[in-house]
């Protein structure tokens, strides 16, 4: 990954187990933090295995993958400019090394973990193995941080370790500003769309949607078709495998289609081909691809297991699943069915009526206090 050079004075450092597309939400929340920032004066560089790169706010785009990051080069990496270092997502060797360095030198660190040390996280048991890191690594981390920020109630309420840490946290929302769109959205089709995408993991909750969608396709043959976008996390092949073969036979009718890993444009395209985007997940410390979607104007589904759900809740384009079972969302299905010309239509909406907290100059000076770097300059 190629480091982009600035004149201007660097402030933050965010470090980052990844940071380039096709990583999910943690780089994407990276880089709108990083320009909401920098539209206010205030330059982030990423460092992450890929590489490090300098402010990375003037990106257009998440870049691809670069070489590795050496350890010489980690080691040899000037702490001292920056005002304070960001180590967003858990389970990351090289941030607790920088965040060692920078205690050292008397440097701010403000930590987020991203969800990854919700409960959820270990409900299996080859999840045991992740405790002695999160008793060790993670406790030292946290301990090393001057301020721990989640991006909801729910993560904070719901993070191992979080309440030994509770006076120094705080709660801000991941940043949030979809793309720009031209005109309004195509009228919908005969045949229903509906459209889950997301890395693939028990937690996500698609079985329950594939079952639930199988069931209803048996009890009622509707005209509908379930578009599922995304890959398995490491680990969980045989998860998919399993939920592959429930859906089979009407895989082969097409009524249930496997479209795979979604990139940049063609992620966006699939928010705009569906109907209704399925969020059936067990837990989500905030949940961007809901509010992908509605950006796009396509109502949502979820469960109330989303941390999104504190900053924006609207029954007219967000149908409840409930807990997610299989249950619920059959009769989230069967109700989004019967509306959906109601439920797109105020989904349409949306855009009209943003939520100032989750872009523009109150999530960038919150996150600015929170480094220690003053009051931010309004933009231009």
């Amino acid at each position: 990954m190629e480091a982009l050079g600035d004149s201007r004075a660097t402030t933050v450092l965010a470090v980052a187990h990844q940071f380039a597309l096709g990583f999910g939400g943690v780089p994407e929340s990276i880089l709108l933090l990083a320009r909401e920032l920098r539209a206010r004066g205030l330059a982030m560089d990423v460092l992450s295995k890929d590489g490090l790169v300098h402010d990375a706010g003037r990106l257009p785009s998440l870049p691809p993958r670069g070489n590795r990051l050496s350890l010489g080069q980690l080691v040899d990496l000037e702490l001292t400019r920056y005002r304070a270092i960001f180590v967003a997502g858990a389970w990351n060797p090289m941030a607790l090394l920088v965040a060692s360095r920078a205690r050292s030198r008397g440097i701010r660190i403000v930590y987020s973990p991203k969800g990854n040390l919700a409960r959820a996280e270990f409900r299996r048991l080859r999840d045991l193995k992740k405790f002695p890191y999160l008793a060790t690594a993670e406790l030292a981390l946290m301990a090393l941080s001057d301020r721990i920020i989640y991006s909801s109630v729910l993560e904070r309420r719901n993070s191992l370790l979080s309440s030994l840490f509770a006076a120094k946290s705080n709660v801000i929302p991941e940043p949030f500003l979809g793309p720009e769109l031209t005109g309004a959205r195509s009228p919908g089709g005969k045949t229903v769309r509906f459209g889950f995408m997301a890395e693939i993991a028990p937690r996500k909750g698609l079985a329950e949607l594939v079952e639930a969608f199988v069931t209803w396709l048996q009890l009622e043959r509707p005209d509908a078709e379930l578009h599922i976008a995304g890959e398995p996390r490491p680990a969980s092949e045989r998860y998919l495998e399993g939920i592959r073969r429930i859906g089979e036979a009407d895989t082969q009718r097409g009524h249930i289609v496997w479209r795979g890993p979604l990139r940049a444009d063609a992620r966006d395209r699939f928010y705009d081909e569906i109907d209704f985007f399925v969020c059936p997940t067990r837990f989500e410390s905030f949940g961007l691809t809901p509010l992908e979607a509605l950006w796009h104007g396509t109502p949502v589904m979820v469960t109330n297991n989303l941390g999104v759900l504190e900053f924006i809740s609207d029954p007219n384009f967000m149908l409840s699943l409930a807990t997610g079972s299989p249950a619920d969302i059959l009769t989230g299905l069967r109700l989004a069915m019967r509306g959906r010309d109601a439920y797109v239509t105020a989904a349409g909406g949306w855009r009209s009526r943003p939520c100032p907290r989750l872009s523009g100059c109150e999530l960038a000076a919150a996150f600015a206090q929170e480094f220690d770097c003053g009051p931010l300059p309004p933009v231009g």
